[in-house]
């Protein structure tokens, strides 16, 4: 495994005033453009770091980081195996003191009620507080195309997750993404989860209002290959198995029948993802980010439709 870069490596103690936005990239053509952009009036750095995408993804970073020099700064490290190490490699290239904990799916609202603006005017007034500070926020959830929501099943299905059966996932709970920079602060991996070190030290504000979508918007792949990730993290033999891929290829065949990549990746879809989808309510869930509305009318990439009585989704190609 590569050595991982500290947050040392960065004059930590003269952190200037403002956010520095972490954004790893893996396979995430579809949205991460759109995700890029919406960060740009939030955070006064954009740190993108790529660790092994095999599609667009990176053509796209890099060309905005061209148009964008000022605040977008982008690393190629394919060698990094993991998401928590992505992260920590991000930390140490940043420069502010306060750090988000982004995803490449998330498009912020840029206006009304849930408007990102808002939350950056709170954290640039908050003082020094004794205990090290965080913030979460709930947030509002696609799945498949931009009009549907849900979120995959866990293994085993609704018998072994009843809490999941027939409950709409438009929403999503709070989670911790924002976090003013102290000393020692680092993100490590905990068994199936990234997360950062120290987290049940900091005092949590909770922020009421969603500010970002979670598009969760891709290939059948990159879903089915996401769904095996914690295992693989959990597992955590990154010498037998140094990249997700030489794991779920010891592992498809048991578990889905087939050694062919392709058809276990729509097997996924079709078991543990297409059943649990349900159009998107604005009036339950919240309007949608304006950056959103535009790529739905210019890009839709996929859809989600139904044949036969079951739902399936087709290319859509882009425009």
């Amino acid at each position: 495994m590569p050595r991982l870069p500290t947050s040392t490596q960065v004059p930590n103690d003269k952190r200037q005033p403002g956010i520095s936005v972490l954004i790893p990239t893996l396979d995430e053509e579809a949205v991460v453009a759109g995700c890029i952009l919406s960060f740009l009036n939030f955070g006064d750095e954009l740190i993108v770091v790529d660790n092994g995408s095999t599609d667009g993804t990176k053509d796209i970073v890099r060309d905005l980081a061209a148009k964008h020099p000022e605040k977008i700064r982008f690393f190629d490290k394919p060698e990094l195996p993991d998401l928590y190490q992505n992260r920590q490699f991000a930390l140490s290239q940043s420069r502010y003191q306060w750090l988000v904990r982004a995803d490449s799916d998330y498009i912020c609202y840029d206006n009304g009620d849930f408007d990102i603006g808002k939350l950056r005017d709170f954290l640039l007034s908050r003082g020094r507080t004794l205990r090290p500070l965080a913030v979460s926020v709930p947030q509002t959830n696609i799945v498949g195309d931009y009009w549907h929501t849900g979120v995959p099943m866990r293994p085993g299905g609704w018998r072994a997750n009843p809490e999941r059966q027939h409950v709409s996932e438009g929403m999503i709970p709070p989670m911790v993404r924002f976090y003013r920079w102290f000393p020692g602060f680092a993100f490590v991996r905990r068994k199936r989860r990234e997360t950062a070190r120290f987290r049940r030290l900091m005092k949590v504000i909770h922020w009421p209002t969603p500010v970002w979508m979670h598009c969760n918007i891709k290939s059948d792949m990159n879903h089915f290959f996401r769904s095996e990730r914690p295992d693989w993290r959990q597992l955590g033999d990154f010498e037998k198995f140094p990249s997700l891929q030489s794991y779920i290829e010891s592992i498809v065949e048991e578990k889905y029948g087939t050694r062919d990549l392709d058809e276990a990746a729509a097997l996924y879809m079709q078991r543990s993802v297409l059943p649990w989808l349900e159009p998107y309510d604005e009036k339950k869930f919240g309007p949608y980010p304006t950056l959103v509305r535009e790529l739905m009318r210019t890009n839709p990439v996929y859809r989600i439709g139904e044949r036969n009585g079951q739902p399936v989704r087709d290319r859509v190609p882009s425009n």
